[in-house]
Formats: C-alpha cells, sequence, structure tokens
C-alpha cells in the first residue's frame, strides 16, 4: 500500500508499524551551502503517539569554499558535468559518512553499532514542481556502494508525480516528533513553517505546511556583499537601518501571490527579491536588517491565520534560529511564543526527520502527508538503493 486517504486516522495509517526502536542515519545538505548534516538517531515507533527520538550523534561535515561554489552555480551546468558533480559528491558523502560511523568524534568513541539505513535528501539543484520535477544530487548508487547500507533517497519526485509541491516534507516528522508545538519554523535557507492540532490515534493527520520565504539564502547573499559568508551573530543586521523601500518591493513579490499548498526554489531569489542595483543603493547591513524585519511581517501574517487568535507555543530550529536580530523581529511581530530548540535540534532537526522518513518508507508507511504538500492522499515516497 502506498497511499492513504486525507481523512484516515492515525491509527489506520501507523497500523502496520512494528514496535521497537530503529537507529537512522539522516544526511541533509541544505541551500545555506554550509555543508552535509549527519545525524544519527534512535527512533522508538510503534501504533502509538507520539513517537520518540533521541539524537545519538551528529555533525556537519563543512564544505570547502570551492566545493560551495560548484554547488551554487550547478544549475547552470551541462548534462554531462552535472552527472560528474551528482557522482563526486555521493563519493564525498560516502567517504564522510564513513568516517562518522568509524572514527571517534569528541566525546564519542567510535560507533560499533550500525544504523539500519541511511536517509539522504540529497542536494537541491532546481525544484520545478510545477514543471513536474524536483532534482537533487549526491549520487545513492555511490553512497551505498561506499557504505553499504541501504539509501532511500529522491523523496521528493514521487509526492510532485502525485500532483503534490515535494515539499515541505518535514511536517510529517513534526507532526510523530514535536506534536506538542502548535506550530514548527524552520529557519534553513528557505523558511517554513508547520502546523496542526497535536496528534491522537483517533483522529487523521491535519498538519499543514508551507514555505514562507527565504531565509538563509538572502542573509548569507547579503552577508557577501560585505565580503562575509554569513552574517554571524546578527552583526551586519545589527547595524541596519530600516528602509520602507525595501521593505514595500519584496513584499510586493509575485511569491505572496501564491495561496495553497506552495513551495520556493532558490532560483525565485535571484528573479524575484533582488537587483544589483540595490547593492549600489543599500548597504550589506540595511539589508540583512530589513530582511529580518520583512521575514517577521510574513510570519506574522501567516501566523495570523494559522493561529485563529489563540496563543501558542512555536518551536524553531535551522541555523536562522541563531541569529538573535532575526529572532527579535519576529518575536516582536508574533503573539505566539517562540521556544528556541535544544543545539542539537536546533541544528540537526532536518537530519533527524529525513532519517524518520527513510525509516517509514523502510517500513512501508506513509511519509508524507498530503494536506502538506497539495496531494489527494497520504502516501510513501521515496527510492530505496540496496
Amino acid at each position: 500500500m502506498d497511499s492513504w486517504s486525507l481523512d484516515a486516522p492515525w491509527s489506520q495509517m501507523l497500523a502496520h508499524a512494528p514496535e521497537g526502536e530503529s537507529l537512522v542515519l539522516g544526511l541533509m545538505s541544505g541551500t545555506s551551502l554550509d555543508g552535509l548534516d549527519c545525524c544519527l538517531a534512535r527512533i522508538t515507533h510503534g501504533r502509538q503517539l507520539p513517537w520518540r527520538y533521541e539524537i545519538v550523534e551528529a555533525v556537519t561535515f563543512p564544505y570547502a569554499s570551492d566545493f560551495q561554489e560548484r554547488l551554487r552555480f550547478s544549475p547552470s551546468l551541462l548534462p554531462d558535468d552535472l552527472m560528474a558533480l551528482d557522482a563526486e559528491l555521493g563519493m564525498l558523502w560516502g567517504k564522510w559518512v564513513m568516517d562518522f560511523l568509524n572514527e571517534a568524534h569528541e566525546g564519542h568513541p567510535r560507533r560499533t553499532e550500525r544504523p539500519l539505513l541511511l536517509a539522504s535528501h540529497g542536494h537541491t539543484v532546481c525544484h520545478r514542481p510545477g514543471s513536474g520535477y524536483s532534482l537533487q544530487i549526491g549520487s545513492a548508487f555511490h553512497l551505498h556502494a561506499i557504505t553499504g547500507f541501504p539509501v532511500v533517497h529522491d523523496f521528493r519526485n514521487g509526492d510532485i508525480a502525485r500532483g503534490g509541491q515535494g515539499a515541505p516534507l518535514v511536517p510529517m516528522g513534526d507532526a510523530l516528533l514535536f506534536g506538542d508545538y502548535h506550530a514548527c519554523l524552520n529557519l534553513g535557507g528557505i523558511a517554513n513553517i508547520s502546523w496542526g492540532p497535536k496528534p491522537t490515534v483517533e483522529e487523521a493527520p491535519l498538519r499543514q505546511a508551507c514555505d514562507l520565504t527565504f531565509c538563509n539564502t538572502a542573509l548569507n547573499f547579503f552577508a557577501s556583499l560585505a565580503g562575509l559568508s554569513m552574517d554571524t551573530d546578527g552583526q551586519l543586521a545589527a547595524q541596519g537601518k530600516r528602509q520602507e523601500e525595501l521593505l514595500d518591493r519584496w513584499s510586493s513579490a509575485a511569491w505572496y501571490q501564491h495561496q495553497g499548498a506552495r513551495s520556493l526554489d532558490t532560483a525565485a531569489f535571484q528573479a524575484q527579491f533582488w537587483d544589483t542595483a540595490l547593492a549600489e543603493r543599500f548597504s550589506p547591513q540595511d539589508l540583512c536588517y530589513n530582511w529580518c524585519l520583512h521575514l517577521a511581517d510574513v510570519l506574522e501574517r501567516s501566523i495570523r491565520s494559522i493561529a485563529e487568535g489563540q496563543e501558542g507555543k512555536i518551536l524553531v530550529s535551522g541555523g536562522g534560529a541563531a541569529h538573535p536580530v532575526l529572532l527579535r523581529c519576529l518575536q516582536q511581530k508574533s503573539d505566539c511564543l517562540l521556544v528556541q530548540a535544544q543545539p542539537m535540534v536546533q541544528d540537526f532537526k532536518e537530519a533527524l526527520i529525513f532519517g524518520l522518513l527513510g525509516l517509514l518508507h523502510y517500513f512501508n508507511l506513509p511519509n508524507v502527508l498530503g494536506c502538506s504538500t497539495g496531494t489527494s492522499a497520504n502516501h510513501r515516497s521515496g527510492i530505496r538503493c540496496g
């Protein structure tokens, strides 16, 4: 069975979930281009809610600056060069995974327990659900050949083929692992949010989600204009001044005309939000600060309909959660309580959840919620290699 009705209760969705616990390794390479997140987690599963997790160990393997540039410009590569990069990335990740599992890290001895599987999000080159596809590289075949572990990958295209956006995919994990929060806000390269009632076995999963706007993709780009890789600790934004022209320009972007399930592609930043003339008129400090204000406005408009006038708790994770100016701007515009995730969850929540999605696929259980991506059914997506 690969699909379940949108109104199927959790008891039906999880009817065949085995009781026990499994060790999985989730891999996430995000649009921020900082590196590969590896999250080794033990997940306790069964037919009851919530599922529990323990992050056993997690680490980020950073990309060298020249490799970051190759990934940044991967959408413009010719097919032969793109396939070569796909294979090279898979081999690099395979080496890093074996290093992660076989070498002792600070505070962690060499591991003897092996994961059941690897779950790889891949690195997104382009995301075009309107055209029927999404492309992530980081060859799962090379990753499997080097590590010997089964690899679950290509989570997005199965949803897109069903008419969905292929994103956001994390709401399944938000529901199963973080359902005590009214909403979960991820501040990665792209800011996205999921929300819904606390799940119970008797009820259908009502977790909705959408991409909000760019986060670190924008802030890192503005920081690069000052010769920096990122706006560390919000030092640039803290020096900026409010610029109504920037806020008006960004709020009128075509992206915000979309309603319902929607997802962003990184190419939309340059196409809809950026103009080289802005670099001549505004400082990197002003650009960073006003993007924090802009993201806060976008979140406030979204929460207005999500919270339905009731106060709630929002779990905040992702690299942007470490940006104090951004968090302050977000909290000032929100009536909800923003709860900053614990450091390991803040940095590795997406890798943790992709490990969960891979595990659900392995158990032949649904791992995509249709009400989050815009499909007519909850379903099982991804491909298993090995």
